[in-house]
């Protein structure tokens, strides 16, 4: 059993009216639409371990809020890895129906309306899109540290190669991602807020159908942007490369060359002090 609130206590939820305010129509067209994929099996494959392997001792199902919950997806990809735990997805935008509605930069005035204090913090695919840049994902760590219960974990996974961030080629323009650094950058700012104890690579096959954006002719529509969702839509969802990508991630992602050459890196951070 994974819990999640009550829907009849969330009054955000509950007292909303039926039309609500959307923030970004591209997010919520696209992940209202999220099918598991082979990215997402690696990835939660990796959070999932470093939460059960933080929660050993825990008398109980580890307390889990997932900032930036979209669908609550991540719920299901971690129960699917035979995890216990206790779930409250947040997320600013309520057409996700999320348990709480809340916006991350102002994290700290929240605290209140959790079910509980948190022992896992997750932001999975989530700074990237703060539009306060640096300052807005320097402030959002240091308000999880704050937030999250004494010794708990901060778990960040940042994108790398996926679309190709890290290279910041001038042909590539993603408007939804507000950044596009590497991993020492990300790691230089989110170290002034929290504690980083270990980094891990996320997904090297996963980031292969990427390839085709090298192209300077690369657009959205056109045969190169056919290509892109070709590969990652059918050519990388062959079923056999899900345990694949999971050793490759479980081996390489641990080496220091390797960490951020891939799809996207997780950062095991823990408050400071």
């Amino acid at each position: 059993m994974h819990p999640t609130l009550d829907r009849a206590k969330r009054r955000d939820v509950t007292d909303a009216p039926e039309e609500v305010a959307v923030h970004s129509e591209y997010l919520v067209k696209k992940l209202s639409n999220a099918q598991r994929n082979l990215y997402g099996t690696v990835k939660f494959d990796v959070v999932s371990r470093q939460i059960r392997d933080w929660a050993a001792e825990l008398d109980r199902p580890p307390r889990i809020l997932d900032i930036g919950c979209s669908t609550s997806i991540s719920r299901d990809y971690l129960a699917e890895t035979g995890l216990e735990f206790d779930y409250c997805g947040a997320d600013y935008e309520a057409a996700f129906e999320p348990d709480i509605v809340l916006d991350a930069t102002r994290l700290s005035e929240h605290r209140n309306e959790l079910p509980w204090r948190p022992d896992v913090i997750t932001l999975l695919d989530v700074l990237e899109h703060l539009p306060g840049q640096g300052p807005a994902i320097e402030s959002v760590m240091r308000q999880c540290g704050e937030v999250v219960a004494p010794g708990g974990l901060i778990l960040a996974v940042v994108p790398q190669l996926y679309r190709l961030d890290r290279l910041k080629l001038k042909h590539l323009h993603y408007p939804e991602h507000h950044v596009r650094m590497t991993l020492g950058e990300w790691s230089q700012i989110i170290a002034r807020a929290v504690t980083i104890e270990a980094v891990h690579g996320v997904g090297y096959l996963s980031c292969l159908p990427y390839l085709p954006m090298f192209s300077p002719w690369y657009e959205e529509h056109n045969r190169h942007g056919k290509l892109f969702h070709h590969l990652r839509g059918k050519t990388f969802e062959w079923g056999p490369l899900k345990p694949l990508e999971k050793g490759l991630t479980r081996s390489l992602g641990r080496l220091p060359g390797f960490r951020g050459w891939c799809n996207s890196s997780l950062l095991v951070c823990r408050a400071k002090g």
